[in-house]
Order: C-alpha cells, then sequence, then structure tokens
C-alpha cells in the first residue's frame, strides 16, 4: 500500500509514523522549514502518557503533483485550509480514494471539486501538541478512527483501510453515516473550544470551574436535540449517551473530570488554542446548519458568540 499523508502537522505526523512503522510506504507532503527539519530529523513522536521519543523516517514531498501515484490519500489539514489544498487533490486523478481526516459539518458538498467517487470521509483518534519539531502526542481510549463513505454504504475499500489502520495500531470504527457523525462533533467540540475560551485555554481550570462546565453541557444538549430534530441523527453512540441520555449532574462531573485529563489537556486545549481561525469557522457553519431547526438553542447561540468575542 502507497500512502501519501497530506498535512504534516500533529496528525498528519502520528498517522504517518505508525503507517510507516507498520510496513506501509509511506509519504508525508510538508513545506518549508518543516519539510527541511522531517529530511533531516525525521517525524519525532513522544508519547503523553509515557514520555517515550520515537524518531520516524519517511519520504517528504513538498509538493502533489497530477502525475503522483498513490493508492490513497490521507488529507490531515485543518478545515481553514482546506481551500488551499483542494486544486491539487483535484488536478490529481491518478489517486483512487481521499480520505479527508477533519472537522467538517458541512459534509460533502465542502470537497465539490473531487470527483464523489475518490471521496472518503474520516475523523483520526489521536490528539497532541508540537513543541518546536517534537509532537507530544496521545491516542483517544474514547474516540476510535472513524471511517465512511458518503453514501452510508460499507465497502470493501473501507475494510482494506480499517485492515490497514488497525495494522499501525489504531482502534477503528466504520460508519453508515459519517456526515451525521462530523455534523455531533464539531456541536461538541465547537462548544468545548467556546468553554476553553473562558478560561484562556486552560482545560484543568474550566474543569475546576463549575458553572462554566454547566454551561458547556446545556449548550452541547441543545445542538444535538437541534440536529436530531433536523433528522440528523446523534452518533458515536457515547455523545448521544453523555449529553443527551444521562442527567445534567452526571455529564457535568464527567467533564469537570476529563477535562484535567490528558485527554483535555493534551488531546482538545492545545487544537482549540492553534485553531482558533478553525474552531470559529466551524462555529458559524453549525449556526448555519441549525438555523432552521424547530428547536431553540439560547445557550449554545450564548455560548459560541463568545468565540467572536474572545477573537
Amino acid at each position: 500500500m502507497n500512502i501519501l499523508v497530506y498535512g504534516a502537522g500533529v496528525i498528519g505526523s502520528i498517522y504517518a509514523a505508525w503507517l510507516q512503522k507498520a510496513g506501509y510506504r509511506v509519504t508525508l507532503l510538508a513545506r518549508g522549514e518543516r519539510a527541511a527539519s522531517l529530511r533531516t530529523q525525521g517525524i519525532l513522536l513522544e508519547d503523553g502518557l509515557t514520555g517515550q521519543l520515537t524518531t520516524t523516517r519517511v519520504s517528504v514531498i513538498e509538493h502533489l503533483d497530477p502525475n503522483d501515484a498513490y493508492d490513497v490519500v490521507l488529507v490531515t489539514v485543518r478545515m481553514d485550509q482546506l481551500a488551499s489544498v483542494l486544486p491539487a487533490l483535484a488536478a490529481n486523478s491518478r489517486i483512487p480514494a481521499v480520505l479527508f481526516m477533519l472537522n467538517n459539518p458541512m459534509g460533502i458538498k465542502q470537497y465539490e471539486p473531487i470527483e464523489p467517487k475518490r471521496i472518503l470521509l474520516g475523523f483520526p483518534s489521536a490528539g497532541g501538541t508540537r513543541h518546536g519539531e517534537i509532537i507530544r502526542y496521545i491516542t483517544i481510549r474514547q474516540q476510535q478512527t472513524t471511517l465512511g463513505e458518503a453514501d452510508g454504504r460499507i465497502t470493501p475499500r473501507l475494510h482494506q483501510l480499517a485492515m490497514i489502520f488497525r495494522k499501525a495500531g489504531f482502534s477503528v470504527a466504520l460508519s453508515h453515516d459519517m456526515q451525521a457523525w462530523l455534523k455531533t462533533h464539531a456541536v461538541f467540540i465547537s462548544c468545548v473550544s467556546a468553554a476553553l475560551a473562558m478560561t484562556n485555554g486552560d482545560s484543568v481550570r474550566l474543569g475546576h470551574t463549575r458553572k462554566n462546565v454547566v454551561l458547556m453541557v446545556k449548550a452541547i444538549r441543545e445542538g444535538f436535540t437541534a440536529l436530531q430534530a433536523q433528522g440528523i441523527p446523534i452518533s458515536p453512540f457515547n455523545l448521544k449517551t453523555i449529553f443527551l441520555w444521562m442527567p445534567l449532574w452526571f455529564a457535568v462531573l464527567y467533564w469537570q473530570y476529563a477535562l484535567g485529563t490528558t485527554v483535555g489537556t493534551l488531546a482538545i486545549a492545545p487544537h482549540t488554542t492553534a485553531a482558533r481561525d478553525e474552531i470559529r469557522q466551524m462555529a458559524n457553519e453549525i449556526m448555519a446548519q441549525i438555523k432552521t431547526s424547530p428547536v431553540a438553542t439560547p445557550t449554545l447561540r450564548y455560548l459560541l458568540a463568545f468565540l467572536s468575542a474572545a477573537a
């Protein structure tokens, strides 16, 4: 399997390194100083739980040419960077599968320059932060690497990709409605990010500020209920359980605790700080999505408005 990972940030670096170690032929697309560093030092990963530092060498390119051939490309850029990479992906018709592993509440229409039959939707199960050239990361136990076709079918190529990721060490789930999964996640992470903005990105401090966690949980509940009223199922199951089925006090206690763990301090908080433009764009798209919902969302609107105020 010949794999291109398009984007050498936290997610791209983690997946490129793990796939390379699993025996696959991996090329990482990076630019400028990042590309130069990867060529000389390799991918430097530090396990956020054990502190173990690993170095992985992969091939590095700075541009995707129309005639470059790969079996699949994993697109791991931020949502606000997507417009800059779509032309190169659309110009290359030799790659049969393009797996977008990023936030996207708009669904497949976001990728219109790409032939629909080539598009796969996904989301990673890792997070972290970059310190110089070292990426400190964790894999998220509560969230699997999730993959889906735009039309909901579970196809042979999905099973093949799942096998590849599992061989590399990732926990994998296949989704019958990945577009709904991404909308659910966008509501969730937008509200968490807005709550974090209230404590300047400090997840531990947020966990200790109960009134803000209550606000966050109520906003997510409103957002999920609004999506359901539009016929959009809430997925994955664990988010539906915590925010729609469990009592408010349980969800608040759960997230007060989780925000103080590495999930909060390493997987969530650093991204919301580093990707503020993406988070604001996603929040705006969520508000546009639920604008026509019959469900009132006053807490959600109040909380997401804080993102603009924080800017």
